[in-house]
C-alpha cells in the first residue's frame, strides 16, 4: 500500500536507484512528498561512504576506505544535512609529507611552510629548493591567473606555457591531484586547470593536508551518517538487487530487476554516469548525450597494516601521506592515509588506507582490499557543467551522480562527496517542481 499524507491521497512512487550519497540526498529530500522504494546492487547503503569495522582489543575500530575528510566552506550541503541528522563529526588537524621511495626526497607541511630563504638557510637539497620555489610561484600565478580568466585550458598545458619543471610536475602536483580526484597519473595533465588552481584557492598548498581549513571526519566512520540517513528516509530498501532496465513511459518509469520489471510514477537514476547509460532502455536523447561525454577511472584501495607503504622515519608520518616509485621505468604515484592520526584511533596497532599502491603488500597485512570508480576530470566534463542541469527538465526519470557540479560552489565541484550530495538535492527539488500538487 502507498504511503499516504493525512487527509491526501496516496503518496506519489518514486524509485530511487543508487544508495550512494547521490541517492541518499534524493531520498532525503523527497522523504515526506514520495513513497520511496531504494535499490542498491551491493548489499549495503551508502557508496563511498563506506565504513571498515575491524575488532582490535575487545573494541571495534570504524575505519572509512573512500569518502574520509569534509569542511564546511567546500561542503555546505553536506555539512547542513550532517547537522539536521546531527552526526557527530571530529577535527583533525592538516599535515601532509612527500616522500620518493627510489631518492629518498621527503619534505611536508614543515618544509613548505618555510620561506624560500629560510628553506636554503636550512641546508635542504637543491631538488627540494626547485619544488618549493616552482610551488609557491603556481601558487600566487595561478590564483592571478584564475581571477584574469586564463586557466581555462587542460593543467598539461597550463604549465608548458608557463614552463614549469618535471620536478614539479612529478614532485608536487601529480601528488595532490592524484589524492584529490583519484585519477591516475596519466591523466592528471587532462584536468581543467581551473579546477586544480580553484581547489587550491578554496584550501592552501597543502591540498587535503592543508592546516588554514577545519577538516573533520564522520565520528566512528562515515557509516554513521549512512545509518542516520537510512532512520530519517525510512524507505522501501532492497539492497543487494541490481537494477538491470529502466524504462521511461508517458505515465511513469518501469524498473526491471531479477524479480521482474515494477512500475513507479518517478525514478531518480543516482549511479555512475556510465553505468546509467547502460541501464536505459529508451533513454531520452539530452540525458543520453550527456552520459557519453561522462568517463570513469577505477582506483584500487586497501586497509592494511602494513608500514612498508610509510617513511622509514616514523616522525614523518601524516595524516595525508604522498608517495611514489619508479616501477618499470613509470613514475607510480600513490596514497597513504593514517587512519590512526585521520580518526584519532586508540589503537594498539597502525592501520592504513593506501590508494593505486603499485607494489606488493605483505599478505597478513591486508585487512580489506576495496575498487572505487571516479569520474574523469576534463575539459569536456567541466565545459558539460555549464548546462547539465537541464538534463532533468521535464522528464519522469532524473540523473544524479558526483559527475554533476554543485550549483552552490560553481563548476569546478566535481567529483567530490559534496557534488554527489548537491546533485541528488537538485534533483529532487526538480522532480518537486514537477510533481502534480496534491
Amino acid at each position: 500500500m502507498s504511503a499516504q499524507t493525512p487527509n491526501a491521497g496516496p503518496l506519489p512512487s518514486v524509485a530511487v536507484i543508487g544508495a550512494g550519497v547521490s541517492g541518499l540526498s534524493a531520498a532525503y529530500h523527497l522523504r515526506q512528498h514520495a513513497d520511496i522504494t531504494l535499490f542498491d546492487a551491493e548489499n549495503r547503503a551508502g557508496g563511498h561512504a563506506n565504513t571498515i569495522d575491524v575488532e582490535e582489543d575487545g573494541q571495534v575500530l570504524g575505519i572509512d576506505t573512500a569518502f574520509v575528510v569534509f569542511n564546511r566552506p567546500s561542503y555546505p550541503n553536506l555539512s547542513r544535512f550532517f547537522d539536521e541528522l546531527q552526526v557527530g563529526t571530529v577535527r583533525h588537524h592538516g599535515g601532509f609529507t612527500f616522500f620518493d621511495l627510489d631518492s629518498g626526497l621527503e619534505f611536508g607541511t614543515k618544509e613548505m611552510s618555510l620561506s624560500d630563504e629560510e628553506a636554503a638557510a636550512a641546508g635542504l637539497s637543491p631538488e627540494f629548493l626547485r619544488i618549493q620555489e616552482e610551488a609557491h610561484r603556481f601558487h600566487q600565478q595561478g590564483r592571478h591567473d584564475f581571477l584574469r580568466k586564463r586557466t581555462d585550458m587542460p593543467l598539461g598545458e597550463y604549465l608548458d606555457r608557463n614552463g614549469y619543471s618535471q620536478e614539479f610536475r612529478y614532485g608536487y602536483v601529480i601528488l595532490l591531484a592524484t589524492a584529490v580526484w583519484s585519477v591516475p597519473a596519466e591523466l592528471i595533465w587532462e584536468m581543467p586547470a581551473t579546477t586544480v588552481i580553484a581547489f587550491f584557492m578554496a584550501h592552501d598548498e597543502g591540498g587535503l593536508g592543508g592546516q588554514q581549513v577545519e577538516w573533520r571526519t564522520v565520528a566512528g566512520g562515515s557509516g554513521s551518517y549512512v545509518r542516520k540517513a537510512l532512520d530519517a528516509i525510512s524507505p522501501k530498501l532492497r539492497l543487494g538487487e541490481p537494477v538491470t532496465g529502466v524504462r521511461q513511459e508517458d505515465d511513469g518509469v518501469v524498473v526491471a530487476t531479477a524479480s521482474g520489471p515494477e512500475r513507479f510514477d518517478y525514478a531518480v537514476l543516482a549511479v555512475h554516469g556510465d553505468h546509467a547509460r547502460g541501464l536505459l532502455d529508451n533513454p531520452d536523447p539530452v540525458q543520453q548525450r550527456t552520459l557519453s561525454r561522462v568517463r570513469y577511472n577505477a582506483s584500487s584501495v586497501v586497509l592494511h597494516t602494513d608500514r612498508s607503504v610509510m617513511p622509514a622515519d616514523r616522525e614523518r608520518w601524516e595524516n595525508w601521506n604522498y608517495g611514489k616509485v619508479a616501477v618499470d621505468g613509470e613514475v607510480r604515484p600513490y596514497v597513504a592515509y593514517y587512519m590512526n592520526r585521520l580518526h584519532r584511533l586508540n589503537a594498539r596497532r597502525d592501520y592504513f588506507v593506501t590508494m593505486d599502491y603499485p607494489r606488493e603488500l605483505r599478505e597478513e597485512s591486508v585487512i580489506r582490499e576495496l575498487s572505487y570508480e571516479h569520474p574523469v576530470i576534463d575539459m569536456d566534463l567541466r565545459n558539460l557543467q555549464k548546462d547539465i542541469y537541464a538534463v532533468n527538465e521535464g522528464t519522469r526519470l532524473k540523473l544524479a551522480g558526483s559527475y554533476f557540479h554543485s550549483k552552490q560552489l560553481h563548476y569546478d565541484q566535481i567529483g567530490s562527496h559534496e557534488a554527489g550530495f548537491s546533485s541528488g538535492m537538485e534533483a529532487a527539488a526538480q522532480l518537486l517542481r514537477e510533481m502534480p500538487r496534491s
